[in-house]
């Protein structure tokens, strides 16, 4: 499971065109910790998942997804920060965030 999310971490962040040091600034750590856990050689702290779920907007179980073909489908529709600040990048995580709960609420009221 651990090497499964730590590709996955490394993976989004690519994707988003996000450098280990902004995501270190964004999740208050040092870039050698983003380091070690995107190469798995520590495993990733609990309370750092949903601040990773929040700024790929989605859900924490996808972090832990294994079919590629599902997590380039949530990559397709990130944006790209080539030069983004640390605040901006919490901005757009909670933006995110609030996006994420209104589709799934409005998925649970359509299935009442």
């Amino acid at each position: 499971m651990n090497k499964i999310l730590s590709k996955n971490l490394r993976d989004f962040r690519i994707k988003l065109g996000l450098t280990q040091d902004q995501m270190a600034d964004y999740l208050g750590i040092s870039r050698e910790e983003v380091s070690y856990y995107e190469t798995n050689r520590r495993p990733v702290s609990m309370d750092l998942i949903p601040k990773y779920a929040d700024l790929f907007g989605i859900d924490e179980y996808d972090l832990y997804e294994e079919e590629t073909s599902i997590n380039n489908l949530h990559i397709a529709f990130a944006f790209r920060a080539n030069e983004i600040s640390t605040e901006d990048l919490k901005v757009v995580a909670g933006f995110k965030k609030i996006a994420l709960n209104y589709l799934k609420m409005k998925n649970v009221l359509a299935q009442s």
